[in-house]
């Protein structure tokens, strides 16, 4: 495609997954997700190290957070399933998962005379996981739903596991 350039980018069911600066095409209102609820998401992308998504997810709900989303697209779905599991076997938590899909259309206009503009249209996977310390506003009876680990099945390291406290260990 060196005879093209990208004109624009819409990214078409893709909020909460793709930062706002990107998403600059997208039609639909942003939701006024509250001040609380946005510092609870942990974006996880392809280049993003484990470690320190471990760690920031883990900063949040020792900061008294009662959840932390996980929010990965395409290819860095694996690495967010992955991160939830070292979670879940750090501290009791109850884990939601939701799949969706979001539509990528790209537009490329011609840098020479005579080509037709492309538009290239494609879908990706999206996968939400809700990790939480409570059953509040989880729905137990939903197909994504997974109770926490059993106590003998955890390794703390990091964290302590105490009924119904989180803390910190030195």
């Amino acid at each position: 495609m060196d005879k093209y350039r990208l004109m624009e980018e819409k990214f078409i069911d893709a909020q909460g997954f793709i930062d706002d600066i990107k998403d600059t095409t997208n039609i639909k209102p942003q939701v006024d997700m509250g001040e609380i609820d946005a510092q609870c998401i942990v974006r996880i992308t392809q280049q993003a190290k484990p470690r320190s998504c471990i760690t920031t997810a883990m900063n949040m709900l020792a900061s008294g957070n009662k959840h932390v989303e996980l929010k990965a697209m395409g290819k860095a779905i694996n690495k967010a399933v992955t991160i939830a599991e070292i979670l879940k076997r750090k501290m009791p938590l109850h884990q939601m998962t939701a799949l969706s899909s979001c539509e990528i259309v790209n537009v490329y206009e011609p840098l020479e005379e005579g080509l037709d503009t492309v538009v290239n249209q494609h879908y990706v996977s999206c996968l939400t996981i809700t990790l939480s310390t409570d059953l509040f506003g989880i729905d137990v009876h939903n197909i994504g739903y997974q109770p926490p680990l059993s106590l003998n099945e955890m390794q703390p390291g990091d964290f302590n596991a105490h009924p119904g406290k989180i803390i910190a260990a030195s």
